[in-house]
């Protein structure tokens, strides 16, 4: 089943249930307005609902058009810059508190999971694989950070034969295992926390795009057929959100980043390619993402462009470089093949607050490890509307720049700045 509003991707096609929403229409009142319903909006409204809040949640497309409906369905535990660079930048204190921030955001998604009896094909276990011996030693330092901060469970093996236990492939020096991160659905775990929140009381209105918000103590929120008036309000559009609120997304680029998805492959060769059934990363800096699916599809993706552009010919471009991860995958047919936007800061933090002398709340930013991120950010935005921010504080306090250049020049401006990590890439070095 193919929903013809949301991108055409393998997600798009295998849907697990209908969702019919509402457009907004006239005058709503509720505690708190929602703006967004991916998963930060999700998050937030579900954990607001749980609390007691009268909830609206409003999107523009469906609930999940974004980039929460068209990730590569890893959950992450970590951040752009990795655990390991943190310690030096923010101190092992908060470290701690940011690693153990994205632990309980994957936590989240499994809590939602069983208690709404959400069917997303979850899989525990995430892996990197390291390109360079470089990269072998920046994992190595991660794991001693991890460990640092209380947590011993990261595995690292060196050599061949360690990544032949893991995936059918040649291009690797090493492995980094941690247990704790997982793949899924992405979609269908959107789809299946809108479901959640509609339970809990909650209102969702897609093809309802945002044109205008007082943002004041008592805000309101404009559609163009309704108008949402609120005691407060969370924005949680990310790369989506346009120009609605200038002063957010001068905090942002986009990057774009594409999937392939393959034909159905025989048990035989999925079992070669994927020898343990987790999501896999490179540690590279423009890295390739890749797993296996449900009914046995690899899903590969990578090749991201800054600026949220799409160039000519980027399916052949992925299919060439999965070839290069996996030759045995020569003849296999391309099925899928689609794109979307997540939004970077200059930080590589998110970017989370609250709008001058207003009740508007904000979190964007995640810069390529959302799908943790942003459930965490959902509770902790939760907690910041309900009067408790202190946990919501530690991401705050995070100096947040706008990208360099203005409007106009920040994508080249970071354009030229990944320049220096493409030559990295080539020489061996790390991302982390």
């Amino acid at each position: 089943m193919t929903n013809s509003s949301y991108v055409d991707s393998y997600y798009a096609s295998t849907l697990n249930s209908e969702l019919e929403l509402p457009q907004l229409n006239g005058e709503h009142e509720c505690d708190v307005c929602v703006v967004g319903a991916g998963f930060t909006g999700l998050s937030t409204a579900i954990h607001l609902a749980k609390r007691g809040y009268k909830v609206i949640l409003l999107e523009g497309s469906k609930v999940g058009w974004g980039a929460s409906g068209r990730n590569g369905g890893q959950a992450i535990i970590g951040y752009n810059n990795g655990i390991g660079m943190m310690e030096q930048r923010f101190g092992l204190d908060d470290t701690r508190k940011y690693l153990d921030f994205v632990l309980e955001g994957c936590q989240i998604i499994r809590d939602f999971i069983s208690e709404f009896s959400i069917e997303c094909d979850l899989k525990d276990g995430h892996a990197g694989l390291a390109t360079s011996e470089r990269q072998l030693q920046a994992m190595k330092h991660e794991q001693e950070v991890w460990a640092r901060c209380g947590h011993d469970d990261i595995t690292i093996n060196h050599g061949l034969g360690a990544v032949h236990e893991m995936v059918g492939s040649d291009n690797y020096q090493g492995t980094y295992y941690d247990p704790n991160g997982a793949h899924l659905h992405p979609l269908n775990l959107a789809r299946g926390e809108a479901r959640a929140l509609q339970k809990l009381g909650g209102q969702i209105f897609e093809n309802s795009r945002v044109i205008n918000i007082d943002k004041t103590m008592t805000p309101k929120v404009y559609t163009e057929k309704g108008v949402v008036k609120a005691r407060q309000v969370v924005l949680s559009g990310n790369a989506y959100m346009g120009n609605l609120v200038p002063e957010m997304e001068a905090k942002l680029v986009p990057v774009s980043s594409f999937i392939v998805t393959t034909e159905r492959l025989t048990e035989q060769v999925a079992s070669d390619v994927i020898r343990q059934d987790y999501g896999f990363c490179d540690w590279n800096y423009i890295l390739d993402y890749y797993r296996m699916t449900e009914d046995r599809r690899l899903l590969f993706g990578g090749e991201s462009f800054y600026g949220g552009k799409e160039p000519r010919n980027v399916a052949k471009r992925l299919r060439n470089n999965m070839i290069k991860v996996f030759p045995q995958l020569k003849n296999a047919r391309i099925d899928y093949s689609w794109g979307g936007n997540f939004a970077i800061t200059y930080s590589r933090m998110p970017d989370v607050g609250r709008l001058k002398d207003s009740n508007v709340f904000y979190a964007q930013g995640y810069s390529g490890t959302g799908v943790t991120t942003t459930h965490i950010m959902g509770r902790l935005l939760a907690e910041a509307v309900a009067g408790t921010a202190e946990r919501f504080d530690v991401f705050e306090q995070v100096p947040q720049l706008p990208m360099p250049g203005g409007r106009l020049l920040k994508v080249p401006a970071v354009v030229m700045g990944s320049w220096y990590y493409l030559l990295r890439d080539k020489l061996g070095a790390s991302r982390k």
